[in-house]
């Protein structure tokens, strides 16, 4: 049975919405992860772009794991944006594909950072999000449509940073940051 469409526009869209590079995005995760959290921010993922596309965070999912600190404490996280990844050192990671029919991305993400990057400075995208949770918390963050991704330019080495801290709680920070190229 043939369903005719309202307006030439949605047949149009209809005949190319799986293979308009426009519509279909390729969908991605990758494990945050910082080894021993301190008291002062330390990345636990950054992704950042190699120049050739776009990037959407639409999903941020962290906590903590590990021995419990004896005082009930909080672990502050931190979205922030960097422009340089000159100074990061870390554990590089290929992010997972969601849909193993895509291709492999082509944004850079590093976990477990052992050598911090340089954040942009407050109105450029310095704690973009900013969020505090219990030590036996985790929290998740999931953008209500694409207007609320979190946009990555197509600009070399341009991305954000997951970080971490707390004052007492010294064990692992973990979780997953769910992506778009485009």
């Amino acid at each position: 049975m043939n369903v005719p469409f309202k307006s030439a526009k949605a047949a149009l869209l209809a005949a190319t919405m799986f293979v308009d590079p426009m519509v279909c995005f390729a969908n991605y995760e990758a494990p945050l992860l910082q080894g021993t959290l301190t008291t002062t921010f330390k990345t636990a993922g950054a992704l950042w772009s190699t120049g050739t596309r776009r990037m959407q965070v639409y999903e941020l999912e962290f906590g903590q794991t590990g021995a419990l600190s004896s005082t009930d404490c909080q672990v502050q996280w931190d979205l922030s944006r960097f422009g340089s990844t000159a100074v990061l050192a870390g554990s590089a990671v290929v992010p997972n594909l969601l849909d193993i029919a895509d291709s492999s991305p082509l944004a850079q993400f590093l976990n477990n950072a052992t050598a911090e990057l340089t954040y942009t400075v407050a109105g450029f995208g310095l704690a973009l999000k900013s969020w505090a949770i219990n030590q036996r918390g985790s929290y998740r963050f999931r953008c209500l449509d694409d207007g609320d991704n979190i946009i990555i330019p197509a600009t070399v080495a341009t991305g954000v940073g997951m970080r971490a801290l707390s004052s007492n709680f010294t064990a692992s920070g973990v979780g997953n940051v769910s992506f778009i190229e485009r």
